[in-house]
C-alpha cells in the first residue's frame, strides 16, 4: 500500500526507476546530503517514528485492516502508523527556500537492497502489498531469473528459502538459483548508471554467511573456508544460507573503483536472527541471537552474541587484509545493521527477544572496540554505528548519551558515524494508495515535496541537537 508498491516492473527495473525518479524506496535506499552537519543521511524507504515509539500499545492502537488473508496483522507497525500521524501532520511550517536550496540535488549514495541480502517483499510481483510482511505469511513469489511461480506458496525469508531449495531441488540447483540472481540483479552497467547520475557512494548489505568460516569452532567441517551453503547454527533444520565469496567481493570493490564509486559494506543480520522481520534471514521464526547459545566442537557453550563478535572480527580482519586498490574503495563498514530492530515493540507485545537494552548497547560497544583496536581508523575507513528506534523504548534519551560516552569527540569527528534510518514506509510521513498515511500517491509532487521536506527537516534537526559528530 506504500507509494513505492505502485511502481510497475520487476525488482531491478524498480531499482533503476527509483534512482531516475528520485523516489525514496527501500529498494533504492537513498542518501540525502543535508549540509555539512549531516554528511550522508541515509534515507531508507523510510521509517518515521515519534519519541514515544515503543510505548505500550493501547486501545487506540488497534491493528489496521488487512486484505491479503493474513491472520495476524503486524499490530506493532500498524499502531505506529496511527500514533505518528498527528505529530507528523502537526510539524512546523514548510521548509524555507533557503534551507531547501542547501539540499543536494543528487543524493550522494544509494543502497543495493535485494541483491546479496534478500527480503521477500522485494520479489512479491503484482500481488505484493506490504513493505514488511505481516503475520507469518511471506510474499516472495520467486527469485529471478530462475525461480518463478511460487504465488501459491510464497517464501518468507532468505534462510527458509535456501533450505527449501536444498530440500526440494538439491544443493546444486539452490546454488544456481542464487548465483543467477546475484549475477543478474546488479551488473557493471548498473554501477555505471549509478555513477553517471552523480552518486558516489554505494551501500552493499551482506549476510553473516559472507564470513561463515568464523563459525569453524562450532563445526570446522561445516563452516569451512570455501563452503557454498551453510546451515544456521540454531535453526539448521529450517534455515540455510548461500555464502558470498570474498574474492568475488574484492572484485566488486575493484569494479566500483573503475566507476569512481566508494563502497559501504554492511553486515545486515546475524545467525538465528538479530532482529524481528523478514530481514532477519529466519523470519517468521523467533530471533534468538540475543538469548541463545551454541556448543563448540570442544564442548564449550558459547553465547550467540559471542559468535556474532567472531563474525564482526572476521569482517574487520578481512577489510584490513585488502590490498591498496580494494581498501581505498571501502568508505566504511557496518558491523551489524539495526541491532535488535523491533525489540522494544516486541517486548511491549509480550514477545521479547533480547535480554534488555543494555545488552544490545554493550554488544554494540564491543564491536566498536574491535574496530577501534584495528588498523582501519588510521586507514581512512569509517565505522557506521547503526541504531534503530524500534529497538529502544526511548531512543534519543538512551542511545544518544550512550554514543556520546562510548566514542570520544575526536573519534566522532574522524571515523565513528552515528547511523539511523529514516523510514517513510510507515508513520505519519508515509505515502499510500489508500488513506492512513501523510499523503496519497495520487497527490501532485508539488504538494508531496514540501511535506516530506518538512518531515525530514524536523527529524534531522533533532538528530543534529542530540548527536555531535559524523551522522548518517
Amino acid at each position: 500500500r506504500a507509494c513505492a508498491r505502485i511502481l510497475p516492473g520487476p525488482p531491478k527495473q524498480l531499482f533503476v526507476r527509483t534512482l531516475g525518479q528520485m523516489a525514496l524506496h527501500r529498494a533504492g535506499f537513498v542518501f540525502a546530503l543535508l549540509g555539512v552537519a549531516l554528511p550522508g543521511l541515509w534515507s531508507i524507504g523510510f521509517f518515521a517514528a515519534a519519541d514515544q515509539l515503543a510505548a505500550p500499545l493501547g486501545s487506540d492502537d488497534e491493528c489496521l485492516p488487512t486484505d491479503v488473508g493474513v491472520g495476524v496483522p503486524g499490530c506493532g507497525l500498524n499502531a505506529l502508523q496511527r500514533r505518528a500521524i498527528s505529530q507528523a501532520l502537526g510539524a512546523g511550517s514548510v521548509a524555507s527556500a533557503a534551507s531547501t536550496a542547501e539540499v543536494a540535488t543528487i543524493p550522494p549514495g544509494v543502497n543495493l537492497g535485494g541483491w546479496l541480502v534478500l527480503e521477500d517483499w522485494f520479489f512479491s510481483g503484482t500481488q505484493g502489498r506490504h513493505v514488511a510482511s505481516q503475520g507469518t505469511t511471506g510474499q516472495g513469489v520467486g527469485l529471478p531469473p530462475l525461480l518463478k511461480g511460487l504465488e501459491d506458496t510464497p517464501w518468507q525469508s532468505e534462510g527458509l528459502l535456501t533450505k527449501w531449495l536444498q530440500d526440494t531441488r538439491g544443493d546444486e540447483e539452490a546454488l544456481q538459483v542464487f548465483s543467477s540472481h546475484r549475477e543478474a540483479y546488479i551488473t557493471g552497467d548498473d554501477l555505471e548508471q549509478i555513477s553517471s547520475l552523480g552518486i558516489r557512494s554505494v551501500r552493499v548489505p551482506l549476510p553473516w554467511a559472507t564470513f561463515a568460516d568464523a563459525l569453524s569452532p562450532i563445526d570446522a567441517a561445516v563452516y569451512k573456508a570455501g563452503a557454498k551453503i551453510v546451515p544456521d547454527p540454531v535453526y539448521g533444520d529450517k534455515a540455510s544460507f548461500v555464502t558470498v565469496d570474498r574474492e568475488w567481493l574484492a572484485g566488486l570493490l575493484r569494479e566500483a573503483a573503475q566507476h569512481n564509486l566508494k563502497i559501504v559494506l554492511d553486515l545486515h543480520f546475524m545467525p538465528a536472527g538479530s532482529s524481528d522481520g523478514t530481514y532477519s534471514g529466519i523470519w517468521p521464526l523467533k530471533p534468538k541471537f540475543w538469548t541463545d547459545s551454541v556448543s563448540t566442537s570442544g564442548g564449550e557453550v558459547v553465547p550467540l552474541t559471542t559468535v556474532g563478535l567472531w563474525i564482526a572480527e572476521a569482517m574487520v580482519k578481512w577489510v584490513e587484509s585488502l590490498g591498496p586498490s580494494e581498501l581505498g574503495v571501502v568508505e566504511g563498514i557496518t558491523l551489524l545493521n539495526e541491532p535488535g530492530h523491533m525489540a522494544s515493540i516486541d517486548k511491549n507485545n509480550s514477545k521479547p527477544f533480547t535480554r534488555g537494552e543494555k545488552q544490545v548497547l554493550d554488544w554494540m560497544g564491543e564491536t566498536a572496540g574491535l574496530f577501534r583496536r584495528s588498523t582501519l581508523p588510521g586507514k581512512g575507513v569509517k565505522l557506521y554505528v547503526s541504531a534503530s528506534e524500534p529497538s529502544f523504548d526511548n531512543f534519543w534519551e538512551t542511545v544518544a548519551p550512550w554514543y556520546m560516552k562510548t566514542f570520544t569527540a575526536q573519534e566522532r569527528h574522524a571515523w565513528a558515524v552515528f547511523d539511523i534510518h529514516w523510514y517513510t514506509a510507515w508513520g505519519g510521513c508515509s505515502g499510500r494508495t489508500v488513506p492512513g498515511g501523510g499523503y496519497l500517491c495520487s497527490q501532485p509532487v508539488e504538494e508531496v515535496r514540501p511535506f516530506l521536506q518538512n518531515c525530514i527537516e524536523k527529524d534531522m534537526a533533532k538528530f543534529k541537537r542530540k548527536v555531535d559528530g559524523l551522522k548518517s
